[in-house]
């Protein structure tokens, strides 16, 4: 039979492990919880990714170019366009700045008086994110 002694010093035992193992829960957060860091410029990439979308809509773009299924077909098919790999986003920039750069048969009218700055940027990094 166990002593009144022994049963008080193992329910003190008992509660002070139960207290133990309550705070070692309490003190570490849910796995749930554990978000990796979003990667340095995705945020303001995808940002210049959706401006680019309004700079090439409010510039017509889509009246010659088509990107999906929507769009003209006078110009080439953007839909993949930044798939390639000579297609980088200064590339992009030169070609809207001046078509003829790049191909002296291109019937693209320049738009480098027309798209400047952070809008020629947006536009171009857009045009590089269709793959």
């Amino acid at each position: 039979m166990i002593s009144v002694t022994n049963r008080a010093t193992a329910l003190v035992l008992a509660g002070l492990y139960t207290s133990l193992l309550a705070t070692a829960a309490l003190a570490a957060p849910p796995k749930s919880h554990h978000k990796p860091p979003p990667k340095k410029g995705a945020s303001a990439n995808a940002s210049l990714v959706s401006l680019g979308k309004k700079v090439y809509a409010q510039n017509g773009c889509a009246n010659c170019h088509t990107v999906g299924d929507k769009g003209g077909k006078n110009g080439p098919n953007l839909t993949k366009t930044g798939a390639e790999s000579k297609h980088t986003v200064a590339w992009f920039e030169e070609q809207i700045k001046n078509p003829k750069m790049h191909d002296d048969d291109s019937t693209m009218p320049p738009f480098g008086d027309r798209i400047k700055g952070k809008d020629l940027t947006a536009l171009a990094t857009y045009l590089k994110s269709l793959k």
